[in-house]
């Protein structure tokens, strides 16, 4: 191997010629650079942050209202619940009011045919008496006692009179 020393110090001041150019005229542009970029990228992560921190802010209200809602459905559901029961008990209390009434009208209807019937039986029962009474003195009767009869009824209505 062999090291040759010209070249070595060709390499290094050609390095530090480099350096010092680029120190001279690039370096601040290449540091302002690198400093805005870095500035950029800081602005973006604070950026990030406050957009992660709203985020998380909505969705906890997010949630806080979900959770409002689904009480608020509960409450719902149970109040049509409660309401549905009270008419249930309100249909069913009208049912038994209907079939008390109408208990009661078919008690009084058949009361009214009983009497109904009371009186038909009672007129026929009459009229069966009439006609045996009929029958029983028109056999028992002679014109004697028929005259006999009537002279009777005739002083009895003089006598009311």
């Amino acid at each position: 191997m062999n090291i040759d020393l010209g070249q070595i110090f060709t390499h290094i001041v050609g390095f530090l010629l480099a350096v010092w150019l680029l120190k001279r005229y690039a370096w601040n542009s290449i540091l302002g650079f690198v400093e805005k970029r870095r500035e950029t990228i800081a602005a973006s992560f604070e950026k990030i942050e406050k957009d992660q921190a709203a985020v998380d802010t909505l969705k906890q209200r997010y949630d806080q209202e979900l959770v409002k809602i689904e009480e608020t459905r509960r409450e719902k559901i149970q109040e049509a619940a409660r309401e549905a029961d009270a008419l249930a008990g309100e249909i069913k209390e009208e049912a038994r009011r209907e079939a008390l009434a109408a208990r009661e009208k078919a008690k009084q209807d058949i009361a009214l045919e009983l009497d109904k019937a009371n009186e038909i039986l009672k007129d026929r029962i009459v009229t069966a008496v009439i006609h045996t009474t009929e029958k029983i003195i028109l056999e028992r009767l002679d014109k004697k006692k028929h005259n006999q009869l009537i002279d009777q009824f005739l002083a009895s209505v003089k006598v009311n009179r």
